[in-house]
């Protein structure tokens, strides 16, 4: 079992992305209590060097699931991280289906580009291990 890595996004909430682009004075001056209720997402690349922590993350990760339940996770995860000032990657919550991060590439992202050297969208990603149990006879591996 390998962790592939198909996308990475960035959040837009509203109000607080919006409230912080405004200057200080009129932040000030307007009565407005920032939410941060996801509105959209941002396609983006991770600095390389937190690569191996993402990575390190997901494997074990992955390797936990397996021994709480089997067959573990199986299929796309979404791991909502973020990066303290120590460069430390921090997972706050796990999603056990795509994702933002996956959906902002709709012709795949540079990492799925750099893993099938085409491109290689999340949804074409899933039909392809269908594609590959079917011709296998291995369905059952990857159905839950």
């Amino acid at each position: 079992d390998k962790v592939e890595l198909m996308g990475m996004d960035t959040r837009y909430e509203s109000s607080i992305d919006g409230f912080v682009r405004m200057p200080a004075k009129d932040q000030l001056d307007i009565d407005l209590s920032p939410s941060y209720v996801v509105t959209g997402n941002h396609p983006a690349v991770i600095r390389e060097s937190l690569l191996p922590q993402v990575f390190d993350m997901a494997d074990k990760l992955t390797e936990s699931a397996k021994k709480l339940v089997a067959p573990g996770l199986n299929g796309p995860f979404c791991m909502q991280t973020l990066v303290n000032d120590n460069l430390e990657v921090i997972c706050f919550e796990i999603s056990a289906r795509t994702d933002g991060g996956t959906n902002t590439f709709m012709d795949g992202s540079p990492y799925s580009y750099l893993t099938y050297g085409k491109p290689m969208s999340m949804g074409r990603r899933i039909a392809l291990e269908i594609k590959n149990a079917i011709e296998k006879d291995e369905l059952e591996k990857i159905i839950t």
